[in-house]
């Protein structure tokens, strides 16, 4: 389950951001995450709450906006979001192309508790 090492990833890097900042304990982590990225949120979720423990962010709630996928037909340039696994262009049919949206994993905020100071 890739899950757990996101969590990982995303504990560790508010860690850095909330100590570079002079500390606290998070409340709210804020994220973009990408339809590619093919993340399954109960599973996310269930591994942050394991990992976040005796950590500043144990109180702290996971909030998401997922980015539909985009790809670009290197044929003939349409933009369009991919309806199966072999990226049909909608335009000329060409199979393939570049991802342009939908593989993110941005941390966008972090929001400390109210008083919080690195106790």
């Amino acid at each position: 389950m890739h899950e757990f090492s996101i969590a990982e990833a995303i504990i560790h890097a508010t860690q850095e951001v909330v100590q570079a900042n002079g500390g606290g304990k998070v409340e709210e982590i804020h994220l973009r995450i990408g339809e590619l990225r093919q993340v399954v949120p109960d599973a996310l979720l269930f591994a942050f709450d394991v990992l976040k423990q005796d950590t500043p962010l144990a109180e702290a709630s996971l909030h998401w906006e997922t980015v539909p996928a985009q790809v670009r037909c290197k044929a003939c340039n349409t933009e369009y979001h991919p309806n199966d696994v072999f990226w049909e262009c909608p335009s000329c049919g060409a199979i393939g192309g570049e991802v342009v949206a939908g593989e993110e994993l941005d941390i966008v905020g972090v929001t400390l508790m109210e008083g919080s100071d690195g106790d």
